[in-house]
């Protein structure tokens, strides 16, 4: 006759697995928590350091966006992965912009270099006028399809002669390049005069340009310009920028 085990004294073997897994999710749950702290944390430390570097005439709201797996481990290695910044109601001098950055392997340390920056620079058609103002440009600015017009008025003898041209521009890592389009002058009784062919010869294939460089951190290029009647949008590019106050506020310039 065989023997039977008391009711009270059952094995259970699944508990200890069950523990084991319960155990496991509290920790996991506990460390997505933590994580999603810290990144909370490191994103306004790192939105704060930059708005303290920013020159005195730039004004902005930044937001910092910290992607990777977790930022705990990126934090413990000293290098965030992937870093976006956005400012869309910066602005320059007054002059509204929208400013977005997208930046690699941005160390925790300020002094060291990032991996790679692109970031972009809009500002829409009555603030590059604004800026044109700015500037001391005494006409008027206009944005078009892939060209940027101007109309002012000049005085010759005494007599008023009203002229407006328009230029396409291209891109150097420093600098925009300026080629007329069209160079009307209205001269009053003989009419509006199309002097696009004789600024294009005096100008032998050599347009004028523009130093950007003095206007933006050392090492970083101007990856191009595109223009619409509705706004203008600069791509800037850098392997050798870094966060800290010096980096940013120490300008470049034309050779």
């Amino acid at each position: 006759m065989s023997e039977q085990q008391p009711s009270g004294k059952r094995r259970r073997p699944w508990l200890p697995i069950v523990i084991v897994v319960g155990v496991l999710v509290i920790l996991v749950g506990a460390f997505l928590i933590a994580d999603t702290i810290v990144r909370g944390v490191a994103e306004e430390r790192v939105a704060t350091q930059i708005e303290q570097s920013l020159p005195d005439n730039v004004d902005a709201d930044v937001a910092v966006s910290i992607g990777g797996a977790s930022v705990i481990a990126q934090y413990l290695a000293g290098t965030f992965e992937h870093v976006d910044l956005r400012a869309p109601d910066a602005s320059v001098d007054g002059v509204p912009l929208d400013l977005r950055v997208s930046a690699d392997r941005v160390p925790l340390d300020p002094e060291q270099t990032i991996g790679r920056v692109v970031a972009t620079i809009r500002i829409d058609a009555a603030g590059a006028a604004d800026l044109a103002k700015t500037a001391g440009l005494p006409g008027t600015l206009t944005l078009g399809d892939d060209e940027i017009g101007y109309a002012g008025e000049a005085t010759v003898l005494g007599f008023t002669i009203p002229y407006d041209f328009s230029v396409a521009p291209t891109t150097t890592a420093d600098r925009v390049n300026l080629m007329p389009t069209s160079v009307n002058v209205d001269t009053g009784l003989l009419g509006v005069i199309d002097l696009r062919a004789l600024v294009t010869g005096f100008l032998q294939g050599e347009p004028p340009s523009i130093c950007v460089a003095q206007y933006l951190p050392e090492g970083v290029d101007l990856d191009g310009l595109a223009v619409t009647p509705e706004a203008a949008t600069a791509t800037l590019t850098s392997t050798t920028l870094r966060l800290d106050e010096a980096s940013l506020q120490t300008l470049g310039s034309c050779d």
